[in-house]
């Protein structure tokens, strides 16, 4: 039975990673010698789940895996990291998906996915596990199962008193309305902001007009992440008269491998959702951007995510502070825009 104090309840993909490491990417039919090759574990749901277990949060994964050795591998995988697995089915329809992923000398990824067993994860799963979501604080959803599931999981959480998390990647030009409506904290990067309002956020003036389109869509919170310079965190259910954005600066590392770094951030700030209520917003995303930025000095996904003991105790503070003490900068508060 999966434990009724449960923490986080992960839906989406698995994926088994093959990485290579190379100093440019091959040109078309181009061979070049690689310098490293790693396999590993993915799929953005499941590195969300592993990087809030890995924090301390009681995680639940719900996924699809072919009926393959993959499959096998990925199960153990997440058992070694302290996963609850019930709740994670085998189709003989298709493989377990695979991810092949070339990572270049500056640690910037490219990838070509196959969903696999992913395309063929449905609600009735999620139905399965009806009383683990019912007693989990928070939901996090991916898009690596197909769009029209993901949306009806959102608002399946939603009806059973769960808050949502969701992270539209990779970018697409449309999301349902009822994905908007039903998600309490939208996570996503730059290119899919852009994607999804056909609005340039190349400078603060185009970041505040993705943000506040998106907010228009029925959002409440946002979260939109800008890589090596950090991210923005947009609160519509502040104290503020309007809205509350937040820019959260990254530190200064060297960078070996960005894959996952996303992920990281979405898993930590999952994490303090459900065991830190009492943090603001921005307050959640500085630590997880904190989190998020350590993974990418080390090569894989969630190889190099850390566990609570090897990261400093103030990430684990329970006393909130105030936008000031943490020295973020205002990005804007203007209800105007809206």
């Amino acid at each position: 039975m999966a434990d009724a104090r449960s923490d986080v309840v992960v839906i989406g993909s698995c994926f088994v990673d093959m990485i290579s490491y190379v100093l440019r990417l091959p040109k078309f039919g181009e061979t070049i010698k690689g310098t490293k090759f790693h396999m590993g574990f993915g799929g953005k749901a499941a590195n969300q789940c592993v990087m809030a277990q890995n924090l301390g949060a009681k995680t639940v994964m719900i996924a699809k895996l072919g009926n393959d050795q993959f499959g096998k591998d990925t199960i153990h995988n997440f058992n070694r990291f302290g996963v609850n697995t019930q709740f994670i089915s085998v189709t003989d329809e298709a493989d377990t998906g695979v991810t092949n992923i070339v990572v270049n000398k500056s640690g910037e990824p490219a990838f070509i996915s196959l969903a696999g067993a992913n395309r063929h994860f449905n609600l009735a799963d999620v139905k399965a596990a009806e009383n683990v979501v019912k007693s989990c604080p928070v939901m996090v959803c991916d898009k690596g199962i197909p769009l029209q599931i993901a949306a009806a999981v959102l608002q399946y959480g939603k009806d059973l008193g769960s808050r949502t998390l969701f992270n539209p990647s990779p970018k697409l030009e449309y999301l349902p309305q009822s994905v908007y409506v039903n998600c309490d904290v939208l996570v996503l990067n730059k290119d899919e902001g852009e994607s999804l309002t056909q609005i340039s956020a190349d400078d603060s003036t185009g970041t505040q007009k993705v943000l506040c389109k998106l907010h228009e869509w029925g959002v409440s919170q946002i979260v939109l992440t800008l890589g090596a310079e950090g991210a923005v965190c947009s609160d519509r259910m502040s104290q503020h008269k309007g809205l509350s954005m937040m820019y959260i600066r990254t530190s200064k590392v060297n960078a070996v491998d960005t894959t996952g770094a996303g992920d990281a951030l979405t898993g930590a700030l999952a994490f303090y959702m459900s065991c830190y209520p009492q943090l603001s917003l921005a307050e959640m995303v500085f630590r997880a951007v904190h989190i998020a930025t350590i993974t990418v000095t080390k090569h894989g996904v969630q190889t190099s995510y850390p566990k609570k003991d090897e990261l400093d105790d103030w990430l684990f503070d329970r006393d909130a502070k105030t936008c000031e003490q943490l020295g973020l900068e205002v990005f804007h508060d203007d209800e105007d825009l809206l």
